[in-house]
């Protein structure tokens, strides 16, 4: 059975993954922040889909609402993409490893 959404939450995630129902999908993040999502999800009980809700969209530090609709995705020199990469380096430097870099890649989950 696949998770449920509210309507809300649906518009959220919909300009951020390839579908909602299913449980192999694709996301369409800047990789910085597929990399730190990823490697948040690989420490909790919650579903990625739920990850990226609770503790990365609404992160004012990662301005992804301003990614909403894919309008800053288009160039590499927006500000939403700017504070993304930011806040991915930060997470290396504090991890202190590379297993967050290691994360940056095409991303399909189940």
């Amino acid at each position: 059975m696949s998770e449920q959404f509210t309507p809300a939450e649906e518009k959220n995630l919909t300009p951020f993954f390839t579908n909602l129902d299913e449980p192999v999908f694709g996301l369409k993040l800047p990789q910085e922040v597929a990399g730190a999502l990823f490697s948040r999800y690989s420490r909790s009980a919650k579903s990625l889909r739920r990850t990226f809700l609770d503790e990365f969209l609404g992160d004012p530090e990662l301005a992804l609402k301003d990614l909403l609709g894919g309008q800053a995705l288009a160039s590499d020199d927006s500000a939403a993409l700017k504070k993304a990469r930011a806040f991915y380096e930060r997470v290396l430097v504090g991890y202190g490893d590379d297993s967050v870099a290691q994360l940056g890649a095409a991303h399909i989950a189940c």
